[in-house]
């Protein structure tokens, strides 16, 4: 049976920071403020938090639903690292403020940055197990970012909202191909999350294991799939972005390590802000503690 994404839709938030305003409130370096490739980023109001964000990113996709595509999801899944209880997840709320029917699952998935990843292929694995063809699934990546404690140069990029997708029969928007993944995992101690509205961590270590992810997950896609080549197999590569400056760099990365692409002439290999603290320089040790991730994940 076919699957895949049949609507799609994200809420950013109705309030916005200027990132460059809050790199001089925290007296940060501003030679590394082009390296984010970011003008704004999403805030919260006092009466939003992930339940609302997730609420308002599916809200759009059900409406445009008839009622016997609505009686057809059978689950709802949330993907956050802003649960707000250690037990009850927020995919319960979510489905009560939807008003979807009770024949359903409804379970969070915790993951900082892999979460929505991990929540879209569990979901695809009920679809694919389900004895009704017409089943549907909802999926949701939804966060609130909070404090940051030791970590200045995260804030510019710690937003809020979420995405949501619906999984069905009906592939309009994306075909999904399930077996097709490569993977690798291992811990890093890059951050944490000890209540919903507090993050810490090491955000430089959180940048080098998201590059030794993407190499090594890639590797493991290019074992599975026969003859997959990052430049002649895809139309279109969808990284996590944290930032827009990370996904270029990783893609940078994973040129140079996969096609042996030697570094561009004119670009600035000294002076302020040079190397950026997040690449990996010749010769040196890869962090000695990883991450779980796949390509599109960490």
């Amino acid at each position: 049976m076919a699957v895949g994404v049949e609507a799609a839709h994200a809420y950013v938030g109705r309030a916005a920071l200027d990132v460059r305003e809050l790199f001089h409130a925290r007296g940060l370096d501003l030679d590394r403020f082009d390296n984010l490739m970011m003008v704004q980023k999403s805030v919260n109001l006092p009466c939003e938090d992930p339940v609302t964000n997730a609420v308002n990113a599916a809200r759009p996709i059900l409406d445009r639903l008839t009622g016997e595509q609505r009686d057809s999801i059978e689950a709802v899944i949330v993907g956050t690292e802003s649960g707000l209880d250690f037990g009850k997840p927020i995919s319960t709320y979510v489905h009560h403020y939807l008003g979807l029917g009770r024949r359903c699952r409804s379970f969070e998935v915790k993951h900082a940055c892999y979460g929505g990843t991990a929540a879209l292929r569990t979901a695809l694995g009920l679809l694919a197990g389900s004895p009704r063809p017409r089943a549907r699934a909802l999926v949701i990546a939804a966060d609130a970012g909070g404090s940051v404690v030791g970590m200045p140069y995260w804030e510019p990029s710690h937003g809020a909202g979420a995405a949501a997708l619906l999984l069905g029969p009906e592939p309009e928007v994306l075909d999904l191909d399930p077996g097709a993944a490569g993977l690798y995992s291992y811990e890093v101690m890059d951050t944490c999350r000890p209540r919903p509205d507090l993050a810490a961590g090491d955000s430089d270590l959180s940048l080098l294991a998201y590059l030794e992810c993407l190499e090594r997950s890639f590797a493991d896609y290019r074992d599975t799939v026969a003859g997959a080549d990052i430049l002649e197999t895809f139309d279109h590569l969808a990284f996590h972005t944290p930032f827009g400056g990370m996904v270029k760099g990783a893609h940078r990365h994973l040129m140079r390590r996969v096609k042996r692409m030697p570094r561009t002439p004119s670009r600035p290999t000294s002076g302020p802000g040079w190397p950026p603290r997040w690449s990996i320089r010749p010769g040196s040790a890869t962090p000695t503690r990883p991450v779980c991730s796949s390509p599109c994940s960490r």
